[in-house]
């Protein structure tokens, strides 16, 4: 009998980062510390930067895989089976004891704006291991800042195989440093390329990125939407007028239209508008994944 030569499956977004279960509150008036108040709303999602960020895609129809870990409670199989009913590969998830990443977020009521409270156990995050023929068969490898020590060699590989990377990086930490050189595409929060850069401005902040690591550098600014810099333009993109409900994960869901775009073959501003409006569509509902759109609603926003 012959030997069977198996190759591996080919995805188009390999995913490496903290996937979460978010408890979101709606505060029924004026959050006050101090004192009993009902809920408007109750909601249980999925969430995580990585993960959101995937299940949009998955939902636009990519094949994506994502590698993390969990902890060994209740919470742990719960993230995993909403990923993979999402059409997420969760193949790489490691089960570790301890607590998985947990968020417990109040939406405001009229604002968009909510306060998070998180809690994991580090060690759960701590040695992921990778394969590295899985994160080279995609065509681009998407990060977070939670495991860095993985993340950079994860990086390596995929530049190494021309591939592309992506990194969300949401606030700044030290080691966050060391992945940025090997990142083609650094798409940050205004509060990471403040703290970074020293520039108050994100277009200011974009330019620094730009400057400093190459590649393309975008800062996104919520309400007044995105600034980007690439080796042969700088341009801001306005953001899409909705009827806000709520913003988690508008971030994430944001990087999931840009890899899209992307992947398309787009020019930067086509995917900087794509991105910005399925952000924007995804806070007509409460929760990080509840509101994605699909691909006709996006383009039914931008046709508008």
């Amino acid at each position: 009998m012959p030997t069977r030569i198996v190759v591996p499956q080919a995805y188009d977004v390999v995913g490496l980062g903290v996937a979460t279960l978010d408890f979101i509150g709606v505060a029924d008036g004026e959050p006050r510390l101090g004192i009993k108040q009902p809920l408007a709303h109750w909601i249980e999602a999925g969430g995580g930067p990585v993960a959101t960020a995937l299940v949009t895609l998955a939902r636009l129809g990519m094949r994506v895989y994502m590698a993390g870990a969990v902890g060994d409670d209740m919470y742990g199989q719960r993230i995993i089976t909403e990923l993979a009913q999402e059409g997420v590969c969760v193949d790489g998830f490691q089960v570790r004891p301890g607590s998985s990443h947990i968020a417990f977020a109040l939406a405001e009521p009229g604002s968009g704006r909510r306060t998070i409270w998180w809690h994991n156990d580090p060690s759960v995050f701590e040695g992921v291991t990778l394969s590295r023929e899985i994160v080279t068969s995609a065509r681009l490898l998407h990060l977070d800042t939670n495991m860095p020590d993985v993340a950079l060699t994860a990086a390596r590989w995929m530049q190494e195989a021309d591939g592309l990377v992506m990194i969300d990086a949401e606030r700044f930490k030290e080691s966050t440093l060391a992945l940025l050189p090997y990142c083609d595409l650094m798409i940050v929060s205004e509060r990471f390329g403040r703290e970074i850069s020293g520039e108050a401005a994100p277009d200011a902040a974009a330019r620094f990125l730009h400057a400093r690591y190459g590649g393309v550098a975008i800062v996104t600014a919520g309400e007044h939407g995105s600034w980007c810099v690439g080796p042969d333009e700088a341009f801001h993109t306005p953001a899409f007028t909705v009827d806000v409900h709520d913003t988690t994960g508008a971030g994430d869901v944001f990087h999931g239209g840009f890899i899209y775009g992307l992947l398309q073959g787009w020019s930067l501003r086509e995917t900087a508008r794509f991105a910005g409006a399925t952000a924007a569509l995804k806070c007509r509902a409460f929760g990080g994944r509840a509101g994605i759109p699909s691909l006709e609603e996006i383009n039914g926003l931008l046709a508008g």
